[in-house]
């Protein structure tokens, strides 16, 4: 087969990442390319497969995009497309082109969480009609939808009227092998004294690390504990001067993106995810490979993965509720451990190859 992935860029995102790997792992007898609308600020191109094919659009106007998209498929001819986040404008190249591809969309997150999420400019009621309006048309028209979780597809289903005939349920992948490699890595960060409590993710407001900051500040009231956050955002400022108040003053470091976050997830003690809603959550299952207990708030992603009280926590959208699951973890070394050997087993769904074979299925019925 001919299969074309089609993203914007290769920013730090889960997105980006799935497609990278998830293309990289197909069988090497596909034809496999990889259309990017933008190279530039891209972090995965040195996980790309060798045989994937990349191609990089010259364009920047987005009539011009889809014109030169539409020119492509049709010179390559490809029986599958896969967009990631650039699912309208790829729907359009397509049928533009009048190739008989078939259309998959890959859809990582809840439509109506992303359209509520004050991050993006979603949030204007005429904006938000035109989306909604939007991701039924085209979404119903897709020859497949490939979502990380039942929640996502419940959500398209109920929502915007996405027939469940269409919706494929496929996890995201995880590379074990490379998460093992980056947490037996040297970490040069000093833990201090006590426990440590280490978060990953985009510092915005959908991660909700308010929340997260107010668990460790409660916390901090009878069992001192040391907080590790990982990542970059437009919240971080706002973030770093609520950390920089008593009593969290010193109690929590920030280090930024990290290309291997892996090494300071396996030396904490707990790993907490205080989303407000995840699609699926591949940092959980990141954390689960290093062998770090985890603690999650309740949404469609993180009860895909967590089964409360077997391989991690699931908990309320509440600071004494995360802290209270932390504070069970840390003082109850027998749940501790079978936490972490019920993860470690249940992480392997999720590897590479047999994600990858799951996705190599799907297109082959697809082309058939």
């Amino acid at each position: 087969m001919k299969i074309c992935f089609v993203i914007p860029t290769l920013t730090s995102g889960g997105a980006e990442r799935v497609a990278v790997t998830v293309l990289s792992a197909l069988d090497s007898r596909h034809e496999r390319m990889l259309y990017l609308f933008s190279g530039a600020d891209g972090v995965y191109f040195d996980r790309i497969a060798p045989g994937v094919r990349v191609v990089v659009a010259s364009k920047r106007s987005w009539l011009a995009r889809l014109l030169e998209l539409a020119r492509f498929l049709r010179t390559t001819q490809p029986d599958i497309v896969m967009p990631f986040l650039s699912y309208f404008i790829t729907a359009i190249a397509v049928w533009l082109s009048r190739v008989p591809a078939r259309v998959v969309f890959n859809q990582g997150t809840p439509t109506t969480g992303f359209l509520e999420d004050p991050d993006f400019s979603w949030q204007q009621p005429l904006r938000r009609r035109v989306f909604a309006w939007m991701t039924r048309f085209f979404y119903r028209r897709a020859d497949a939808v490939v979502v990380t979780s039942q929640g996502v597809a419940d959500d398209l289903a109920t929502r915007y009227g996405v027939p469940r005939a269409k919706l494929r349920v496929l996890h995201n992948p995880v590379d074990l092998e490379v998460i093992a490699a980056g947490a037996a890595e040297a970490l040069n960060e000093p833990a201090g004294e006590g426990p440590v409590v280490v978060a990953v993710g985009r510092l915005a407001g959908v991660k909700n690390y308010p929340l997260f900051l107010a668990a460790i500040e409660q916390l901090n009231r009878s069992t001192p504990v040391h907080a590790w956050i990982l990542g970059d955002g437009d919240e971080r400022e706002r973030l770093e001067q609520v950390a920089a108040q008593p009593p969290l003053a010193g109690r929590v470091r920030f280090l930024g993106f990290r290309q291997n976050p892996w090494a300071a997830i396996a030396r904490a003690d707990v790993f907490v995810l205080t989303s407000s809603y995840e699609g699926f959550g591949n940092v959980l299952i990141e954390a689960m490979a290093c062998g770090t207990p985890v603690v999650a708030t309740r949404s469609p992603g993180t009860i895909e993965i967590i089964e409360h009280g077997v391989n991690g926590l699931l908990v309320a959208h509440e600071p004494h509720a995360v802290a209270a699951a932390i504070t069970q973890i840390l003082t109850d070394r027998p749940l501790r451990d079978r936490l972490v050997a019920r993860a470690r087993l249940d992480v392997q769904h999720y590897a590479v190859p047999r994600v990858a074979e799951r996705y190599g299925r799907l297109f082959q019925e697809m082309a058939a």
